[in-house]
């Protein structure tokens, strides 16, 4: 279904930015594609109109995103706090990007710091139940990506569909990793429309799906294949589990982004349609989720794991507990989905 932001909102939007003179924008914890190249593009936007922008992203993202235009100059509040802060303090606007909760600033203390900002907040973002600490929010979750949001607005301010090329990569590289290179939450004509536009912008896509997709290193392959060689695959359940542990990820000197990806993986296994991996951070196991068809994911991962998402696409987390016990806690749960699971068997058999 093609996104139509309302024209009201997209107005109020550009005038509170337009207003503002020092900008900070941010994005979720643990960043990923999407929300790295959405923060990129508004900056590189803000910039474009004379704004002092800066962003700051809760941690460290993936490094096979840091050849992104200007990605050298994001501040990471976990590592460079003080400047992080100085840039909170002194600015008189937030654009919130990729993130719907104040919470999924992470945690240091950044989620306090920036709901006490005089700043105010301006959102944009795809995902579901949006929270009220904004002005204003842009809040579409039938959107892939929120990439395809700040196209769908930058295209309208700035009264082109072509935009400068810079921005065009960045959005490109949010779409791309968001749906898993265009394999799910993607059917849609008006994607297709955007990218024909953001190639006429000057990207080359061949390229940057180089750039994300063969830019890892040894420890990467190696801890894919330490993860599925810990798979189990539930039959009965059209479902499979990967695992990580600590000790497992410091066996090859593990990075941020080293295992982005792994959970789509074995969604290429004949009959399998739902995955879900278990990464064990620190303090905390982190759940990925994603799924084929119309089976909704985002439901278990919000009953079982207190997260959220989207239908195909989703994560959590578990605390307090081992990773064996976070696997088993899911096992144990999904005869209460039986319904869900029943229509996605069905259509194997047809």
């Amino acid at each position: 279904m093609p996104i139509n932001i309302d024209a009201s909102l997209s107005a109020k939007a550009k005038q509170i930015i337009l207003s503002a003179n020092d900008i900070v924008v941010t994005c979720h914890v643990s960043p990923d594609g999407d929300a790295i190249g959405s923060s990129l593009a508004v900056y590189h936007y803000l910039k474009s109109i004379g704004k002092n922008v800066t962003v700051v992203v809760p941690t460290a993202f993936p490094a096979f995103l840091k050849w992104l235009p200007d990605a050298r100059n994001i501040l990471v509040y976990k590592d460079q706090r003080a400047m992080s802060k100085e840039a909170i303090k002194h600015s008189d606007l937030i654009v919130c990007v990729d993130f719907n909760e104040i919470s999924r600033l992470g945690e240091d203390g950044m989620p306090d710091y920036v709901a006490g900002a005089r700043a105010k907040k301006l959102m944009i973002d795809h995902h579901l139940y949006p929270g009220d600490f904004t002005v204003l929010t842009i809040s579409y979750p039938l959107a892939s990506s929120t990439c395809h949001l700040v196209y769908l607005l930058l295209s309208e301010w700035m009264q082109s569909e072509t935009l400068p090329t810079d921005i065009a990569q960045c959005i490109y590289t949010g779409m791309m990793t968001d749906t898993g290179n265009f394999s799910y939450n993607s059917n849609d004509p008006q994607i297709y429309e955007t990218i024909a536009s953001l190639i006429k912008s000057g990207i080359n896509k061949d390229e940057i799906y180089k750039k994300v997709f063969f830019n890892c290193s040894a420890g990467r392959i190696k801890l894919q294949g330490i993860a599925l060689n810990n798979m189990e695959v539930l039959e009965e359940y059209g479902t499979a589990v990967l695992s990580l542990s600590r000790d497992e990820l410091n066996s090859q000197s593990y990075k941020k982004g080293d295992t982005e990806g792994f959970v789509n993986i074995p969604l290429s296994i004949h009959n399998v349609f739902f995955s879900v991996f278990f990464k064990e951070e620190d303090g905390f196991i982190k759940v990925s989720l994603r799924s084929q068809g119309d089976f909704p994911c985002n439901i278990i991962a919000t009953d079982v794991f207190g997260g959220g998402g989207h239908l195909n696409a989703s994560g959590g987390e578990a605390h307090n507990i081992t990773i064996a016990e976070a696997k088993q806690k899911l096992i144990d749960a999904l005869p209460n989905y039986k319904q869900y699971f029943d229509v996605e068997l069905a259509k194997l058999q047809d």
